[in-house]
């Protein structure tokens, strides 16, 4: 018995024996795939034991609790579970622990009912198509030299194997049937484990039927979770490493940044749901190295093009400056200026909106969608792969669903008695939510109100020619400032509006919460770069002698420059891109690494040797909703993914700083899962779930926003229209015909500068008439009609293109097709022969030649 237990608790049951062991020193003990190490006892069930879980309580005292407690346990029992024979006291004997382990029998019978694929044998399907043999040899060459791939790896190349449903009866069938220890994998067990302790009744009553969800939300369980199956520590000399020490190694360590991810091996310790999350990232990541290039070059030709692109030279140059004495961008504070005083600001729009602009944003609408059509053929190949395909799981209902449900029906489906709750009531939380979800999107709208009230009050303060720079960058810093408040703030809601919404399944409430977050976020990410993309016009602010105002005529709305707003969009989406990033890791990686270092001081378990069940209970947690420890990742992502795919035209190198922060974020995300997380339990998943839906719908909107910003926010539309209609395919004379004239008598007694003018004509921006009121010109409305002309055609070419694409690329692969059909055939057969058996042995019929496999024997998977 332990030294650090006190007493008996009377709840336990009596399974695993302890041996008390005299001497004090540390000792090792294989535990499954793990380690269980303390410096008085040994566990041991037999030879060997598994810790496929590990469940934690309070140690409170609380007796409803406890005979809580006692009654799932007797019930596990039934279940022929094995459990500690006694709780487990932590060293600060605040937390009990028990550690729950299943028989090989229990498993296959789980397995059975769960209808689990497991490997048979090894694929023997090889497709040569029509480019394989030119590309043989240039494929075997760079898989030779591939810079990508970790030398001396730790893990080998795994080998795919086909998959049947689980049958105890043909045992002998599958993969390492014969090798009880090796047929379920760790991450198999676990969840096996996982899925008896949902689905154990332990009480007669309906509202509480099923065990452990009812629990933990009675916090008279804190927590289940596998254990890691080593320590990490440097320290640590052992000469077989455990997978947790190679995954650390090789994926979550910094100097593997341009190295391949070892998914395989991270779907074996992890699950194959975090597994497809970091496949996804990686593969994205991937994705994001053409652009990237493609947007350097666009950038690269921009910088060298202002040599001779006749617009900035004309800006920049101190000729005919009286030409250009521009108009005050703000009222009595700001002066008159020569417009070659913006030439720097000039050069730096045009280095992101020149005449390669346009068709990088056209590559970039179609390079979306063969993302995501080249996604669906990878998440197939790895659904196959993984074993996952077919998977599907009849999940149990949620507690608070149960407790919350006044009324019970019969479930058409499997025709049993369960709670109930209203279309009519859940309708009316459905309302209730909306109008939540409205009223922070007018909070939203309220932010971005105050930041332009901001923009308006600092320009007029810092009234010089650099100051849209300065106004711009603050701004856009404000800005982020504001999305993470109201981001963590309405985060907190969502949780309460989900629970209060109270879905039926932990499926519905993942997607309840995802949809529900992910679209106000969007909203709070876009608003102030839609604001700056597409209301910063003469519309909404105004003109000289016609401005619009803020409240009163003392706050003007800030318009954009003579060079329009292109390189204050810029601005924007790099810092909210690159300081999203910082914002978020910092506190991801931090905050676990502190809870942990305080959970080692608070439970007294610094520098002592502790259970590695105990140890683990000190990482942090991964989520209370343990569906949705993966969601602030894939938000982050797809929200960078909404930068990079809608905002291509403003920000070319937005691909590259993605490129860059993915390649970090996937670190962090591997470091932070292996040394500052509980394990979390495997979870199956045909892919990423909602979010390929989420991906789709922001690919669709960016196409619409990249039309959009070419047309109404560049000057491409302008330029084209005096290049083909007023010049001979030349933009010389182009600057003096995009700028309006204003006589500086006509400012009225609020609007005068200070300055006394120096001429008697200014210019702004803008095609207006040349007379008071200084309306819109003919002109003005030719190049709105071209600009509506050019999102029409732009949006039909590339949905028509990107339609093309997604019927030419199949969603299955030739290979995985074959694949299928062929393991489809040989489960015919194997259940065929096995059928044939059967029958042999109860009536003692030989088995027919016909019978057979064209092989002569039983060929099963």
């Amino acid at each position: 018995m332990f030294n650090n237990m006190t007493k008996e608790i009377p709840e336990a049951v009596n399974f695993i024996n302890y041996e008390n062991q005299k001497n004090n020193y540390n000792v090792n003990v294989e535990v499954g795939s793990s380690y269980y190490h303390d410096n008085d006892q040994v566990l041991s069930y037999g030879k060997s034991c598994h810790i496929d879980l590990v469940l934690a309580a309070d140690n409170d005292g609380d007796k409803s609790k406890s005979q809580k407690r006692h009654s799932f346990f007797e019930a596990l029992l039934r279940k022929r579970l094995k459990l500690s024979k006694k709780a487990i006291l932590s060293n600060d004997k605040k937390t009990k622990f028990w550690i729950v382990y299943a028989p090989f029998d229990v498993l296959c019978d789980a397995a059975e009912d769960l209808k689990l694929h497991l490997p048979t044998v090894q694929n023997d399907i090889k497709v040569n198509l029509w480019y394989s043999k030119t590309l043989k040899k240039l494929w075997a060459y760079w898989n030779r030299y591939d810079p990508f791939i970790i030398k001396n790896s730790h893990f080998n190349k795994t080998k795919t194997y086909f998959a049947d449903i689980f049958d105890k009866s043909r045992l002998n069938e599958f993969y390492n049937g014969n090798h009880k220890d090796k047929l379920f994998t760790q991450t198999d067990r676990s969840r096996i484990v996982f899925h008896i302790l949902e689905t154990t009744s332990w009480c007669s009553n309906y509202q509480i039927k099923h065990g452990l969800s009812y629990l933990m939300h009675e916090n008279v369980f804190t927590d289940c979770y596998p254990v890691h199956d080593g320590p990490i520590s440097k320290g640590d000399i052992r000469q077989v490493l455990s997978t947790r020490k190679k995954l650390y190694i090789e994926w979550g360590s910094f100097k593997q940044i341009f190295k391949y991810q070892p998914v395989d091996a991270i779907k074996d310790y992890f699950g194959v749901k975090v597994a497809f999350y970091f496949d996804w990232l990686g593969f994205y990541t991937l994705f994001l190295i053409p652009v990237s290039f493609l947007g350097i070059l666009c950038c690269l030709y921009g910088g060298l093009s202002i040599m001779w692109f006749e617009p900035t030279k004309d800006i920049c140059s101190l000729k005919n400056s009286s030409q250009f004495y521009m108009c005050p961008l703000c009222d009595k504070d700001c002066n008159y200026f020569y417009l070659n005083e913006t030439c720097l600001y000039a050069q730096l729009t045009h280095v992101f909106d020149n005449d390669a602009t346009p068709m990088l944003s056209l590559f970039m609408s179609l390079w979306s969608v063969l993302y995501l059509e080249y996604w669906k053929r990878r998440q197939h190949i790895l659904s196959y792969k993984w074993h996952s395909m077919n998977f599907y799981e009849e999940e149990t209902l949620r507690p608070e669903y149960c407790e919350a449900a006044v009324r019970k029906h019969v479930n058409p489906v499997t025709k049993a008695i369960e709670p109930f709750i209203s279309k009519k009531e859940y309708l009316f939380k459905v309302c209730g939510e909306l109008s939540v979800v409205l009223l922070f999107m007018c909070l939203v709208i309220a932010a971005t109100v105050g930041v332009i009230v901001y923009r308006g009050a600092v320009f007029i303060l810092l009234a010089h020619s650099n100051s849209k720079l300065l106004v711009a960058c603050s701004a856009s810093v404000i800005s982020l400032i504001i999305i993470n408040i109201l981001r963590n703030l309405y985060k907190w809601i969502a949780k309460k509006l989900t629970d209060w919404e109270n879905p039926r399944t932990k499926s519905d409430f993942e997607k309840s919460f995802t949809v529900k977050m992910f679209w106000f976020q969007f909203c709070n990410t876009y608003s102030s770069v839609f604001y700056v993309g597409f209301f910063k016009n003469s519309y909404f602010v105004g003109w000289p002698g016609d401005r619009k105002y803020f409240m009163n005529e003392n706050i003007r709305l800030e318009g954009c420059s003579e060079q329009g707003c292109f390189l204050e969009l810029s601005i924007q989406l790099v810092v909210l891109m690159g300081g999203q990033q910082l914002v978020r890791n910092i506190p991801e990686f931090v905050m676990p690494y502190l809870k942990k270092k305080y959970n080692s001081w608070k439970h007294l378990t610094h520098g002592r040797d502790v259970p590695i069940f105990e140890e683990d209970y000190q990482l942090y947690r991964i989520e209370k909703h343990i569906e949705l420890f993966l969601y602030e990742e894939y938000e982050e992502v797809v929200l960078q993914y909404g930068f990079v795919t809608m905002f291509i035209a403003a920000f070319p190198l937005a691909p590259l700083i993605a490129l860059f922060t993915n390649l970090i974020e996937i670190r962090i995300d591997a470091k932070k899962l292996i040394t500052q997380f509980r394990r979390p339990i495997a979870m199956l998943e045909k892919g990423i779930g909602v979010w390929y839906n989420i991906l789709v719908t922001v690919t669709a909107f960016s196409v619409m926003v990249n039309g959009c910003v070419i047309a109404l926010t560049s000057e491409f539309i302008p330029r084209t229209v005096y290049k083909y209609k007023y010049s001979n395919s030349s933009l010389i004379g182009y600057l003096d015909w995009s700028l309006a004239s204003y006589n500086v008598s006509n400012f009225k007694e609020h609007e005068k500068p200070v300055q006394n003018p120096q001429y008697p004509i200014c210019r702004f921006a803008g095609f207006h008439e040349s007379v008071s009121p200084y309306g819109f010109n003919k002109i003005h409305w030719e190049i709105w009609a071209v600009r509506f002309a050019f999102v029409f055609i732009f949006q039909s070419v590339v949905s028509g293109t990107s339609r093309l694409l997604a019927w030419f690329i199949p969603d299955k692969p030739t290979s995985l097709c074959l694949k299928i059909r062929r393991q489809q055939h040989l489960a015919k057969e194997a259940e065929k022969l096995y059928k044939i058996k059967i029958r042999k042995q109860i009536f003692g019929i030989d088995v027919l030649k016909d019978d057979v496999s064209e092989n002569g024997f039983a060929t099963v998977i």
